[in-house]
């Protein structure tokens, strides 16, 4: 299921990352929990601020990515909800 484009996702407190080459590592030492990110989930990740909505981060990437446009959202979504099942963010 979609989740609501006026959510605002926002990363928890307890992680650190790491960049190399555009793709990002997330590391939650709390829960030993490590997850590899290609350079669209990083950027989503960077847009996890608690203040952008997924209707804004729906409308930064189809900037970034105008060639994928159609599949932005379906992206967005699959991606957000492996962030909230592994942890990595919360939904506000």
């Amino acid at each position: 299921m979609p989740l609501a484009l006026g959510l605002r996702p926002r990363r928890v407190a307890d992680y650190r990352f790491e960049e190399l080459d555009g793709e990002l590592l997330i590391y939650r030492f709390a829960d030993t929990k490590v997850l590899y990110c290609n350079d669209t989930a990083s950027l989503i990740w960077h847009l996890c601020d608690g203040d952008t909505t997924i209707a804004e981060m729906t409308v930064l990437l189809a900037a970034a990515y105008p060639d994928a446009a159609a599949d932005i959202p379906t992206h967005l979504d699959d991606t957000l909800g492996e962030f909230l099942r592994q942890g990595f963010v919360t939904l506000a």
